[in-house]
Formats: C-alpha cells, structure tokens, sequence
C-alpha cells in the first residue's frame, strides 16, 4: 500500500500544478483572473506540495520503498 500511495502523490502533485498553473494562465491571458476562483486552485496546489509533499519527494521514497539504487 505505500507504494501505491508514494506513486499515485508523484504523479497526482506534477498534474495538479501543471492544470491549475494552465487555468491561471488562461484566465490571466483574458484579464480575469482574479474574478475567477482559478488562482485559489494554484494557491490550493501549491500549499498542498508544502503539506504533502513534491513529487520529487515521493519519488525519492517510492525508490527507498522498492529498494532502487541512487
């Protein structure tokens, strides 16, 4: 189960930041930004890879869990 876990929060933090960076800049691209709750979702991601964790992080533990070498 925490291999499970460790790739499904790599793969999860990249393509949250990856659609909520896209949607802010969208919005922005038409000057809407702050009417719409698209920057929440951003502030949302980013704040969750503080609180979770990076990929990079997750990765580096799914390779300690599955005993990869450096």
């Amino acid at each position: 189960m925490p291999v499970a876990v460790a790739v499904a929060q790599a793969h999860c933090s990249d393509v949250t930041m990856v659609a909520a960076e896209e949607a802010a800049q969208l919005r922005g691209g038409i000057g809407m930004t702050w009417e719409h709750s698209a920057h929440l979702y951003l502030k949302r991601a980013e704040s969750d890879q503080i609180a979770v964790g990076t990929s990079g992080f997750h990765r580096s533990r799914l390779s300690a869990l599955i005993d990869l070498p450096a």
